[in-house]
């Protein structure tokens, strides 16, 4: 399930051929700038030379109404909509037989800037920003002479690109997307609210709280999301003036007046849904617990634990591994076990969270359990790979690195490209549209860098006795935990959806209100009995409620004085949450 491919040999010698002459060109300066014109480095210019690239199908992921026509009369598909998607196809084809001659058959130039002559575009929407587009693939090379300016275009390009797509992923992210496009996306909303709840309050939380957490650097990407906000306002505010910016989807889903304005807020949601995809690992503790259970049951107590042991995701020394005569032991089991850590459940006494209470537990397994959705988008399993080559096995003396983040097949694709340059950022590559601010999977001047899920654990499960403030003996279905002592009272967070039915989603109209329980040790996944007495099981993932405290390492992979080598690099991911 390939989305991108980047293949790199950048030259060891790559700092001592950086620099570059500026070509200025001219822009359509608009109300509201008065900061300098945004200059254009030649091409090429520091740059480490030797990357490429794929972004299958293609850049263009708009789509406007006599577009709408014209491919559903003729076939005919927007330009730069698929120019990429046989390259990407025909690689497979390639073995045996592929060269280095022949990798332009299968990959694009990922160099900075435009090759002369192949500029498809100028344009300024904002005095202090100026964007082309290549003639080649569509692709935007944004260059701010301010930083504000240069992710005001990283929004406004994000717009023009992928603006419903954008609309999609803040609804899913907030689990609204069947009110937004239709009711056949319901299972979707109700796995997003068992997961991942939020309020607007939460949401706007996130943002005010990053300088108060890292100091100039959350103040940085609170600006920095700022501009870009305002950069894809901007776009909508042109759409909305000029029909053929405006994506046909909206007119299909019964909203013809277009999206509503941006805000931080959507940042966040839209990062809470593509880092809660692609970013966790672990939380099935409870999960295993009744796995282990009936294996003793089924097998008897001795094979059953065998049994269990085999299956369960932990230190297995028959693992095939990739780093030769080191062990990296990983998830092993504790030498001991602290005293009342066990926290198993009585067989038969769990009563899963379902995020419709009333619901049938079969009509709801499916967004409990992750399995196949209904609805928009559908996303694969882990399948992003990686294959890195050290310097002294090339014959030409340059590191090879041929990676693949694995995000599913979508038109228009649910990653984006973009080449943006500006004060404190220098970088090429795909990010998530929605929270393309910077690149999250490219190259920086003489470095590349891509992202794999490893799906380390980083959600915690908890057993929290329930309690009654009063005193009273509780039961599976009081409102109270014990934390730290007292008796809590469990938070309820609801979401009502409603839908119309419309050309892009027949589903009957309908509407229906979503529920999730939240507590100070993360959400809850179920209710159960041990050793008679009842207890809620929570999900705690790290980075809740800190969904883009993760920008830092980004905000430093893009910054060229900020990546000078290996140890920078580390230092930099060290600040992403995720498990990417």
């Amino acid at each position: 399930m390939a989305t991108a491919l980047a293949a790199c040999a950048i030259a060891p010698t790559a700092q001592a051929q950086l620099g570059g002459g500026l070509l200025e060109l001219p822009g359509v300066e608009l109300p509201g700038g008065g900061q300098a014109p945004a200059q254009v480095p030649t091409y090429q210019a520091d740059d480490g030379r030797g990357v490429r690239n794929i972004l299958p199908p293609g850049q263009n992921g708009l789509l406007n109404a006599p577009q709408l026509g014209a491919f559903a009369s003729a076939g005919a598909r927007p330009k730069h909509s698929d120019d990429q998607l046989k390259m990407y196809g025909d690689l497979v084809f390639a073995t045996p037989g592929l060269s280095a001659a022949s990798l332009d058959n299968f990959f694009k130039d990922a160099s900075f800037g435009v090759k002369p002559g192949d500029v498809e575009r100028s344009y300024s929407p904002r005095s202090d920003v100026t964007i082309l587009r290549d003639k080649g693939f569509g692709v935007p090379h944004v260059y701010g002479s301010t930083r504000a300016g240069s992710m005001f275009g990283a929004g406004y390009v994000g717009g023009e690109d992928r603006l419903f797509f954008m609309d999609v992923l803040r609804n899913l992210g907030r689990a609204q997307l069947s009110t937004f496009a239709g009711g056949a996306n319901r299972e979707m909303d109700r796995e997003q609210w068992l997961q991942t709840p939020y309020t607007e309050a939460d949401l706007q939380r996130q943002v005010d709280q990053l300088d108060d957490l890292y100091g100039a650097e959350g103040k940085q990407i609170q600006d920095d999301a700022a501009a870009y906000v305002d950069g894809i306002n901007a776009y909508i505010a042109n759409a909305k003036i000029n029909p053929l910016l405006m994506p046909a989807e909206y007119a299909a889903i019964g909203r013809a007046g277009g999206p509503e304005p941006w805000s931080t807020r959507d940042v966040i949601a839209t990062a809470a849904l593509v880092g809660g995809i692609f970013g966790k690992g672990g939380g099935e503790e409870l999960d295993s617990a009744l796995a282990y259970q009936e294996a003793r049951r089924l097998f008897g107590k001795r094979v059953g634990t065998k049994v269990w042991r085999d299956f369960r995701s932990a230190e297995d020394p028959e693992a095939p591994t990739t780093v030769l005569r080191k062990r990296f032991p990983y998830q092993a089991q504790p030498k001991k076990v602290r005293k009342n850590s066990v926290a198993l459940p009585d067989r038969g006494s769990v009563k899963k969270s379902k995020a419709v209470p009333g619901e049938s537990a079969s009509r709801s397994s499916t967004a409990s359990s992750g399995g196949p959705l209904d609805g928009l988008l559908a996303f694969p399993t882990a399948n992003s790979n990686a294959l890195l080559v050290s310097a002294k096995e090339p014959q030409t003396g340059r590191p090879i690195a041929v990676m693949g983040p694995q995000t599913g097949y979508f038109a228009p694709q649910i990653l984006m490209e973009i080449d943006i340059h500006g004060p404190g950022i220098d970088a090429r590559g795909a990010a998530f549209p929605g929270v393309n601010l910077y690149v999250q999977l490219g190259r920086g001047r003489d470095y590349a860098f891509s992202a794999t899920s490893a799906g380390q654990d980083i959600i915690d499960t908890f057993a929290a006795p329930l309690c009654e403030p009063g005193g009273d003996a509780p039961t599976l279905d009081s409102m109270h935990y014990i934390f730290r002592g007292k008796c809590e009272p469990i938070e309820v967070l609801e979401r009502k959806n409603s839908w119309m039915s419309s050309a892009g989603d027949m589903t009957p109209s309908g509407s229906e209100t979503l529920r999730a329980e939240r507590t100070k040790l993360g959400i809850v996944n179920a209710r159960a009995t041990i050793k008679g007495k009842p207890v809620v099981y929570t999900k705690l993932r790290s980075t809740y409620l800190h969904e883009v405290d993760s920008a830092r390492g980004f905000v430093d992979f893009n910054d060229p004085a900020k990546m000078k080598n290996a140890q920078d690099f580390q230092r930099a991911a060290s600040k992403i949450g995720y498990t990417f």
